[in-house]
């Protein structure tokens, strides 16, 4: 076994898909390792290749791969892809690539793409995708052009969301590596051919070197799979990983993000709305998840704090319609959250505050379907869900923490100052 080259299999706190990713890294020949968030980073450095599998890291908390992929352990793995060795991230794995950057590539790993919410919720089910480039274009698809085979996914943010401009660099480059298609090989922009309403049919993305890939479906599952840990191998024994090819060819220059600043306006409650901001009686574990995670990355003085945010827009504000809809615990556990209607004294006033909201808000959308047609809500015309982020830090540390994109993804979500 000394001789096999050695892949680390990331294990963060959630990962649930380690035991499958072994088995698949196995079966292929090639020596798998688990290796965990805690354990010493420099060791990564001894390994060949690495695996990022699917799972809850985190348990999603603040978006799903958003705390793994700023983990300091994902520095090391840079570094290492930037030697050319291969990297593969699976379903949450895939998240927290293009959470750290390391998808799509662009120059200093800057943020360039998001996965959003499914256009039909979490799915677990079977798909199929398509190899669309040439063979050999990244680490992991060094088999026919045009093969397609099935995959199962299960994901609820899976929907590649990425810049236009950027979508044609990708296309040019060969970068759209998988793509969802149906039994035929043809990509349909339909449901369940394109399972979660990905633009372009996107399946997996690879950088511009070719050696890392995001992928939500899950090849580890099953033996058709295997083709693309195959491919893996290969490519370690190739010249390509030999010679660093990922140092030399791993950034779109091309494309330049809008500035930080040019993507915040300020909230404002529309006249005929109620907002409802929801606190919990019990510890919210996604703020101190938050707050964790920001320590660990140097803001020490720092308190962090979060709050469920609803817009509803209603033709009744009456106490008793306010109260009927409080009580009917769609838009909150009563037995563990507090409801603020049209109230924000309880806000310290010396905090930073920014809303959060996805672009195609699915979460507000289901609620008013269920409000209106099950419970019998006639009056609300609309619910937007969000995210309130409450911190208290220095106003320094407040911009470096924007701009870290920690708190949204510029790409799947739009943030509101609030105040």
């Amino acid at each position: 076994m000394s001789n096999l080259f050695r892949i680390a299999i990331i294990v963060f706190p959630g990962t649930n898909c380690h035991e499958e990713a072994y088995r698949a890294i196995k079966t292929v020949g090639l020596q798998p390792e688990l290796f965990r968030w805690n354990d010493d980073y420099n060791k990564l450095k001894e390994f060949d290749g690495y695996f990022i599998p699917g799972g809850f890291s985190y348990e999603d908390r603040v978006r799903s791969g958003a705390i793994a992929g700023r983990d300091p352990l994902m520095n090391v793995i840079k570094e290492e892809a930037a030697k050319g060795k291969p990297v593969i991230g699976i379903c949450n794995g895939a998240q927290i690539l293009v959470e750290s950057g390391l998808i799509p590539g662009l120059e200093s790993n800057h943020l360039g793409a998001g996965l959003a919410w499914n256009s039909h919720g979490y799915l677990n089910i079977w798909t199929r995708i398509k190899n669309e480039a040439e063979p050999g274009r990244c680490a992991f698809n060094n088999f026919a052009q045009g093969h397609h085979f099935a995959l199962p996914i299960a994901h609820g943010e899976g929907r590649w969301v990425v810049p236009e401009d950027l979508l044609k660099q990708f296309q040019a480059n060969g970068q759209t590596v998988f793509r969802y298609c149906d039994a035929n090989g043809e990509e349909k922009d339909e449901y369940p051919v394109n399972p979660n309403g990905a633009m372009f049919n996107l399946a997996g993305i690879c950088n511009q070197a070719g050696n890392v890939l995001a992928l939500m479906p899950h090849p580890e599952r099953t033996k058709d799979g295997l083709v693309i840990f195959e491919s893996m191998k290969h490519y370690l024994e190739s010249d390509k990983a030999k010679t660093g090819r990922g140092a030399t060819c791993c950034a779109l220059t091309k494309f330049c993000a809008p500035k930080e600043e040019s993507k915040i306006t300020s909230y404002q409650k529309p006249d005929e709305a109620l907002e409802i901001l929801v606190d919990l009686i019990i510890t919210d574990n996604e703020a101190q998840t938050l707050q964790t995670a920001l320590v660990g990355l140097g803001y020490n003085n720092i308190k962090v704090s979060r709050y469920a945010h609803w817009e509803v827009q209603s033709s009744d504000q009456s106490e008793k319609f306010i109260d009927d809809l409080i009580k009917s615990d769609e838009l909150l556990n009563t037995n563990k959250e507090i409801p603020h209607v049209n109230d924000q004294s309880f806000l310290p006033s010396t905090n930073h505050q920014l809303l959060v909201r996805y672009n195609q808000d699915f979460v507000g959308q289901g609620k008013l379907a269920t409000l209106t047609n099950r419970l019998g809500f006639k009056q609300i015309s609309s619910v937007k869900q969000g995210v309130l982020w409450s911190i208290d830090c220095s106003a320094s540390d407040w911009q470096k923490i924007l701009a870290s994109n920690i708190l949204a993804n510029p790409y799947s979500q739009t943030k509101f100052v609030y105040s």
